[in-house]
C-alpha cells in the first residue's frame, strides 16, 4: 500500500544520508564496516551451526564499546539496520504472496 512504499522510500533516505556523513569520518567508516562484516560472521557462524570463538565475541563487544562514542558511526549503523529489518519485511510478504499463489 502507500504507506508502505512511503515507509520504505523513507528509511532507504534515512540510511543514504546516514552514509553521506559517515563518508566525511574514515575512522567511523572503517569500525562500522569492520562492525558489520564481524557481526555477520558471526551470525551465519551460528545459522551453520558452528561454535563462535570468543576472541570473535570479544572483538565485537569491544568494537560496540568504542562505537558507541561515535555518534555518526551509530546512526549509520541504526540506519543500517532498521533498513536490512524493512528489507526482511518486504522479502517475507512476497514469501507469503509466492506461497499463497502456488498453494502452499
Amino acid at each position: 500500500d502507500l504507506h508502505t512504499a512511503y515507509r520504505r522510500q523513507r528509511q532507504m533516505c534515512i540510511r543514504d544520508r546516514a552514509k553521506a556523513v559517515l563518508e566525511q569520518d574514515p575512522k567511523g567508516k572503517e569500525m562500522a564496516e569492520e562492525f558489520l562484516k564481524l557481526s555477520q560472521e558471526i551470525e551465519l557462524a551460528k545459522y551453520q551451526g558452528q561454535e563462535v570463538p570468543e576472541e570473535k565475541n570479544e572483538k565485537l563487544q569491544k568494537l560496540t564499546g568504542i562505537l558507541g562514542l561515535n555518534t555518526v558511526a551509530m546512526e549509520y549503523l541504526h540506519a543500517f539496520m532498521r533498513f536490512q529489518m524493512m528489507m526482511g519485511d518486504i522479502s517475507k510478504s512476497i514469501g507469503d504472496v509466492v506461497k499463497e499463489v502456488a498453494g502452499e
